[in-house]
């Protein structure tokens, strides 16, 4: 079932995720890089001394306590589990650093793309990258909220535009869970009535041997109506390596009224083409905001699964 509906988005990584090494000052004023031998861009750290880390300021208050004493942690890097040790360094009486940038979480506003028979639903068309690093995030869990959108702003050549929009994280708010990212997609469940499926708003998936150039169609949620709005596939790369699968273009008079394109925050819009799925949108060219990559619904589902 197309949805085409903006929503808040948090996820939590795997531990605490390393962004880079950074220099810090002992006791003696001597300027040091602890760490730049023993992390990298893109680790997970798991563990320190053996407790499992939920957040940053529980990493922190760990290095702390050990007093100057060799840290062992358990890091995730590319997939695989490794140990690594390291001692901290004092830069103030009782104050330890090892020299490390770190994050547990992020959040964002997104477009959830379908909902499927068991409620389970695609958002976005790709994965949720560290802004920082640009790295794909390995989350341990995420959430999905209501949004409430303030303002579009509109793009214009070299400056993409934005759903601007803020992110209630009170209980009552939760729409459903996130079960993992991926370079396709963000995917879990939902389990609100206004998102139940609904087998007679359903269409089928299109193989991506079906989809062709010319006149499709986009799914999505302006000043609080959702609707279908009219644009043209103008090229198909079936086999792009990053899932920019198409070349979409809006067309559509009243949307470029409202937004001169394609906006951060309309990816996942469902992209309809002959009463089929085709795809979703993923990404606006920032010199060509009427202009945007689009990716198969069909490798979305394939991730999915």
């Amino acid at each position: 079932m197309p949805v085409g509906m903006p929503v808040g988005l948090y996820i939590h990584t795997k531990g605490v995720m390393v962004l880079g090494t950074g220099k810090v000052t002992n006791l003696e004023d001597d300027v040091l890089e602890p760490a730049k031998t023993v992390f990298r861009e893109g680790d997970y750290i798991l563990s320190i001394n053996g407790t499992t880390l939920r957040n940053t300021s529980q990493a922190m208050s760990l290095i702390q306590s050990c007093k100057g004493k060799m840290l062992s942690f358990e890091v995730l890097r590319d997939g695989k589990k490794i140990m690594l040790t390291m001692k901290p360094v004092e830069t103030a009486e009782d104050r330890y650093k090892i020299g490390v940038w770190l994050r547990d979480d992020t959040q964002g506003i997104g477009t959830i793309t379908y909902i499927d028979a068991d409620q389970n639903f695609a958002a976005l068309g790709h994965g949720i990258t560290d802004v920082d690093t640009g790295i794909l995030m390995d989350i341990s869990h995420g959430m999905v909220y209501q949004s409430n959108i303030l303002s579009i702003v509109k793009g214009s050549q070299g400056t993409p535009g934005e759903i601007v929009g803020t992110i209630d994280y009170q209980k009552k708010n939760r729409i459903g869970t996130i079960n993992d990212n991926s370079s396709c997609g963000i995917f879990g469940t939902v389990d609100r009535d206004y998102l139940a499926y609904d087998p007679e708003k359903a269409v089928p998936v299109a193989d991506p041997k079906e989809v062709t150039e010319g006149p499709v169609q986009i799914v999505c949620t302006m000043n609080g109506e959702t609707n279908r709005y009219a644009a043209e596939i103008r090229k198909i790369d079936k086999n792009n390596k990053d899932h920019k699968n198409f070349v979409l273009q809006i067309t559509d008079e009243q949307l470029l009224e409202k937004t001169n394109g394609i906006l951060q925050g309309m990816s996942g819009s469902p992209v309809i083409q002959n009463g089929k799925l085709v795809g979703a949108v993923t990404h606006v060219f920032v010199n060509e905001p009427t202009k945007g990559y689009g990716i198969f619904a069909e490798n979305m589902q394939n991730a999915e699964e």
